[in-house]
């Protein structure tokens, strides 16, 4: 635009030139006169400039053959450059080059001066220097700059306020994502408008789906645990034949042991990017206490390290299930102590607005041999066969631990024993 805005304005400018020029050889001519052969100018012309020693007009008259028969007193005895001329037409020339000079722009019009000796021919040539014009020009073009700048400005500001009122209900889409992940509220408004209060119509359908899907299949799964319950109590309060009874017994200890796994495993709700924050600093020191009450016998040290307002992004059964497995498996093999860390861990995901939480449990056991470590993680798989349990709790933790994306570590502690890292996302 500025580009095209320049071009014309200098056609402009060209334009003025050429006819500025034009008339001041029509006037030079009407001044003059031709006697006994010799082209007569009078001393004073209408055009002062012309007889201005610092002016920037410039007038001479010669013969077709180049030699000048009058110059203007503006010229100071030198001549115009040479121009080509035409007989009865004018010749504009643009910026013609004037050694040791400005460049100039200068017309021609060749004329033949009717006299009674015959026509008397000769060519008048006017000339102006170009910097009054190029100061013009480069006016213009720092105008026309300034106010493409200004109206530049004035559109980005203007197309900024449209996009940002354009993206404010976007923007409030977002926010409100973060706010559901944090646990600050359970929905999103709908005062939408109308192509965005469809997507947010939708993603609260969603949020009410899943959680019914979820209180369904925990629903479904208590009902399943209560209607098996009572015909295994049945069958194990039966008298059996000493022949099988023991093998019976066993039998019914096993189904038993099958249902509790598989009602714990598919239990765990797992990592949900809408999940309500909640609070295990209690849960956690409700299950240490009641460990330590259990194994009193052994008078275990239990340290828990644990801030008080930390949040798990999650649900609460499914870290009661990780952290009692962990803790009950360090209170059993523990000699004096257990300790257990839960922090905040930062995601990598730069879209969330939450944290995980980095469970670590270690106790002063014996330890586990390296080639056991992933080993024992495998369902129905015990170190000491004389401990109590099925060896389903490390199990367990694992399946959960997969729900949420997280990692589970087992290694050795640095003082002796076992220490498990969990960290879930």
């Amino acid at each position: 635009m500025s580009l095209g805005l320049n071009r014309a304005f200098e056609q402009s400018v060209l334009s003025n030139a050429e006819d500025a020029l034009r008339n001041q050889v029509l006037l030079l001519i009407a001044n003059i006169d031709v006697i006994d052969g010799e082209v007569v100018v009078p001393p004073f012309l209408p055009e002062a400039r012309l007889t201005q020693a610092d002016s920037s007009l410039f007038a001479q008259i010669q013969t077709p053959k180049g030699n000048v028969i009058w110059r203007s007193r503006s010229l100071l005895g030198a001549s115009l450059p040479v121009a080509k001329s035409s007989q009865g037409q004018f010749r504009f020339f643009e910026k013609l080059k004037w050694p040791s000079r400005p460049n100039i722009y200068t017309t021609t019009l060749g004329i033949e001066w009717e006299t009674d000796d015959g026509d008397f021919p000769f060519v008048v040539q006017v000339a102006e220097h170009s910097q009054a014009y190029e100061k013009r020009l480069a006016r213009y073009q720092r105008q026309v700059g300034f106010w493409l700048l200004v109206l530049g400005s004035a559109l980005i500001v203007l197309l900024l306020i449209i996009l940002g009122w354009a993206l404010k209900p976007l923007n409030k889409v977002a926010t409100q994502v973060g706010e559901i992940e944090e646990g600050i509220r359970q929905r999103f408004d709908e005062d939408y408008p109308l192509e965005v209060s469809r997507l947010t119509q939708n993603l609260n359908q969603l949020l009410n789906f899943e959680e019914q899907r979820i209180g369904r299949q925990k629903e479904v799964l208590g009902n399943l645990a209560h209607s098996l319950k009572t015909p295994i109590a049945v069958l194990s309060g039966l008298a059996f034949s000493k022949e099988n009874d023991s093998e019976a017994r066993a039998q019914l200890s096993t189904m038993q042991t099958i249902i509790d796994y598989q009602l714990q495993s598919a239990s765990a709700v797992g990592r949900r990017r809408f999940a309500k924050p909640v609070s295990i600093y209690e849960s956690t020191q409700q299950i240490v206490n009641s460990l330590k009450k259990l194994h009193q016998d052994k008078e275990l040290q239990a340290n828990l390290n644990m801030d008080e307002g930390l949040h798990f992004y999650g649900d609460q059964g499914d870290w009661m299930e990780l952290a009692g497995n962990l803790l009950d498996n360090a209170f059993k093999w523990a000699a004096k102590s257990v300790s257990v860390s839960v922090t905040s861990l930062s995601l990598n995901d730069s879209q969330s607005h939450r944290n995980g939480v980095r469970l670590i449990v270690e106790d002063d056991g014996p330890g586990i041999d390296d080639q056991l470590k992933q080993t024992i993680l495998q369902r129905g798989v015990r170190l000491d066969s004389q401990t109590p349990g099925h060896g389903l709790g490390l199990h367990i933790v694992k399946g959960i631990v997969e729900a949420y994306n997280g990692e589970l570590i087992v290694e050795n502690a640095v003082g002796g024993g076992t220490r498990f890292s969990v960290d879930l996302n």
